[in-house]
């Protein structure tokens, strides 16, 4: 009986996706264990199986890497911090010797080690932080807590929303603004290594950041895998036409030096890519959690509604979508930063330099003197606007602190003439701008497609953006299932119902007066109960009062006293 008990605390849930705060940097290291085997098992595994059952096969692969990783996530998270800790050890330590007598009786690249070293330094880790755990519940007889319902980062901000707000500072005084900010942001940044601010990282975000910072370290390296390897070629190639022609022999070698710097730029260009899209979706996420908190929806377009079945459906969808939104961005930012640079290579910077014949230089001549020309004379149009086809007539703008010129024209003969026969010369350019406007449209794509929070496509067709909508169903399922004023109410009606409590009280009272108010509950409690029933029980029961000596009042009240005032 205490076996089945014991794999029952044990096998609870691997990880709480839905609102967990604790274990968080043990599951992110846990997430770390998985990179090396899901990259061979899910990329470098050969699928001998008909076409038509590929997906159903990868299904497969990835709920087996799901299975096999099971007991870790289930062995951190257990309630039993004894048996937990045991056969977690053991299991991690499986899965390094496996690991290690694979790459001794398989022929292993240096390669291969580098990207090992991030599954090995987290599989130790693991195994670390369960002997501490099995030590600390062996000898000093630690427990594992259980998740409470309310955090203490949720009750802050409820007793945040009961105090009076501050005066505002007024806008015009920078100094106290920047003082004032600076202080905010360094109580969060303590609050949150504190794990008592609702800004901190849950574990659904801090596991999101970690698979994708790991998949950028394996991809970092198969960028320089390739790069050499790619170099060798060109190298080989090279030696070859050597003495068939020297101009063919350099120009390879140019190739290769391109290529090699357009990969370190790409690599250091998409790695601030990624770091810049991760803390832009952290912050947005939790002004639109604040916002949804508030009872706005202002920034939900009013067409996108999800019925609570499909709500639950995007939340399930949400983590694993953002990792691969995170990933296909940086994979195409990369890989355009560098057709880029090769682009301006070959265009533009190698026939200045007299290193590729001046050939190249064709489509810039053709391009650039267009644009220049073009940038010249709406400049030059402008000007002649204000100063000929607009009357001297001004108007408080709508802001009221500044004036503005009136859309009063002037010389009205003369612009409709100069529209005439500017109208055959904007035909032309209007190719210019149709292309502008696509490469506009692409790179603001480009750097937001990473982003789920942001709908991609134009006003009144958001619903048809699967990831936006993905992000709205998370957003609500968040909303009714982790608002801190609700979970902190739900935990004070399940405390007053339950006359013990087994876990420590979390009140909205300060310190002292919720240590006050325990003790008087503790004393008179009882006292006051038993007199209420008394009470009770004599005004049902009338005839009582007489056999009572301390209960005549009941029956025969005082008179009452008029006091006359003249």
């Amino acid at each position: 009986m205490q076996y089945f008990i014991m794999l029952e605390c044990l096998f609870m849930r691997p990880i709480n996706f839905l609102d967990g705060t604790s274990n968080s940097v043990a599951n992110a290291a846990a997430f770390g264990c998985t990179l090396e085997y899901i990259i061979v098992y899910l990329f470098f595994t050969n699928l001998l199986v008909n076409r038509w059952l590929i997906a159903v096969v990868l299904f497969l692969l990835t709920f087996l890497a799901a299975l096999v990783f099971y007991p870790i996530f289930a062995c951190l998270n257990s309630s039993s911090r004894v048996f937990g800790s045991l056969v977690g050890f053991l299991y991690t330590l499986l899965l390094t010797s496996v690991m290690f007598a694979r790459s001794y009786i398989c022929d292993v690249s240096r390669w291969y080690w580098a990207l090992y070293a991030v599954t090995l330094v987290s599989e130790i880790y693991i195994m670390i932080l369960f002997v501490y755990r099995f030590y600390t519940a062996i000898f000093k007889k630690s427990k594992f807590h259980k998740e409470d319902l309310v955090k203490i980062d949720q009750v802050l901000h409820v007793k945040k929303l009961l105090v009076a707000p501050k005066s505002n500072i007024e806008k015009n005084d920078i100094r106290q603004r920047i003082v004032s900010y600076s202080e905010t942001v360094l109580a969060e940044a303590k609050l949150c290594c504190l794990h008592k601010s609702l800004y901190r990282c849950t574990t659904r975000t801090l596991a999101i950041n970690t698979i994708v910072i790991l998949v950028f370290y394996s991809y970092f390296l198969l960028t320089f895998y390739v790069g050499e390897i790619f170099e060798s070629l060109l190298s080989n190639l090279a030696d070859l036409v050597f003495n068939i022609s020297m101009n063919v022999h350099e120009q390879i070698v140019i190739l290769s030096d391109v290529i090699r710097v357009s990969l370190i730029i790409s690599n250091i260009t998409s790695a601030v890519y990624l770091i810049t899209n991760m803390v832009l979706i952290y912050r947005s996420q939790r002004q639109h959690l604040m916002k949804r908190w508030r009872g706005d929806k202002s920034f939900i377009p009013s067409q996108c509604k999800l019925d609570p079945s499909e709500m639950l459906v995007k939340n399930l969808m949400y983590a694993g979508h953002q990792v691969s939104y995170l990933i296909a961005g940086y994979v195409l930012f990369h890989s355009v930063v560098v057709a880029i640079c090769i682009l301006l290579s070959y265009f533009c910077i190698l026939p200045i330099m007299k290193k590729v014949p001046e050939v190249f230089l064709t489509p810039l001549e053709f391009v650039l003197p267009g644009v220049i020309f073009l940038f010249v004379l709406r400049f030059i149009l402008r000007f002649i606007s204000s100063r000929v086809f607009l009357q001297n007539h001004y108007l408080s703008s709508d802001n009221g602190k500044h004036w503005e010129n009136a859309l009063a024209l002037d010389n009205r003969r003369v612009y409709q003439n100069l529209s005439f026969f500017l109208f055959f010369y904007y035909i032309l350019t209007g190719l210019y701008r149709c292309t502008f406007r696509v490469l506009t449209s692409i790179c603001i794509n480009l750097f937001y497609i990473a982003r789920m929070d942001i709908p991609l496509l134009i006003p009144g067709f958001e619903r048809f953006d699967i990831g936006y909508m993905t992000y709205l169903g998370f957003l609500e399922v968040e909303l009714h299932q982790c608002h801190p004023v609700v979970v902190v109410c739900c935990n004070l009606l399940m405390k007053s119902v339950s006359p013990v409590s087994s876990s420590q009280d979390i009140s909205l009272e300060s310190p002292i007066e919720a240590c006050k108010g325990n003790k008087m509950s503790k004393i008179y409690t009882r006292r006051v109960r038993n007199k209420w029933q008394k009470m009770k029980t004599l005004i049902l029961n009338q005839n009582l009062c007489n056999e009572s000596k301390s209960n005549v009042s009941f029956q025969t009240p005082r008179p009452a006293k008029l006091n006359l005032v003249q």
